[in-house]
């Protein structure tokens, strides 16, 4: 028998967590996996589900985690290919957002979390630092020096060394 409370956090943060994994993924499929791994390793490790303040910021930052350990699980296994029936416009952004995922998984996986918290999830410094338990200047410079690293990959990744 599922527990009353996690029956209400399920409704009230699994749009959250699936959009999380979206954002991040671009599959359908691929957020569905995320969104039930993120709330059965949450149903085993909180059978009281009262140690958790605030829910759905919790289970958003375990979906990001989640969807970049898939990428980086899959970043040797698949390789990419274009389809080139689509504008060349929609094939260099995807190929642009799938050079960031790549580069992402490649990230220390700290610096991937708070990048992604901020770049695509829109949380602001000081709340990052509050959901992480650190400083909003250790926050900011390690989104710096994420971006850095980033931008150096993509660019070794494209052959460019303009971005």
């Amino acid at each position: 028998m599922v527990h009353p409370e996690f029956e209400r956090v399920y409704r009230e943060s699994s749009e959250a967590v699936y959009r999380s994994a979206f954002r991040i993924l671009g599959n359908a499929q691929d957020s569905e996996d995320v969104l039930q791994t993120v709330f059965l390793r949450f149903l085993r490790r909180d059978s009281t589900l009262g140690s958790v303040d605030k829910p759905e910021p919790y289970l958003k930052r375990a979906a990001v985690n989640a969807a970049l350990d898939l990428i980086r699980a899959r970043r040797e296994k698949l390789t990419p290919i274009a389809d080139l029936s689509q504008e060349p416009s929609i094939r260099a952004q995807q190929e642009l957002h799938q050079r960031l995922r790549d580069a992402l998984a490649r990230l220390d996986p700290k610096w991937a979390e708070i990048f992604v918290l901020r770049h695509i999830e829109g949380y602001g410094n000081k709340e990052i630092a509050s959901l992480l338990h650190m400083s909003q200047t250790l926050v900011a410079v390690t989104l710096f020096r994420a971006r850095q690293k980033l931008q150096t990959e993509i660019r070794l990744e494209s052959g460019s060394l303009a971005l």
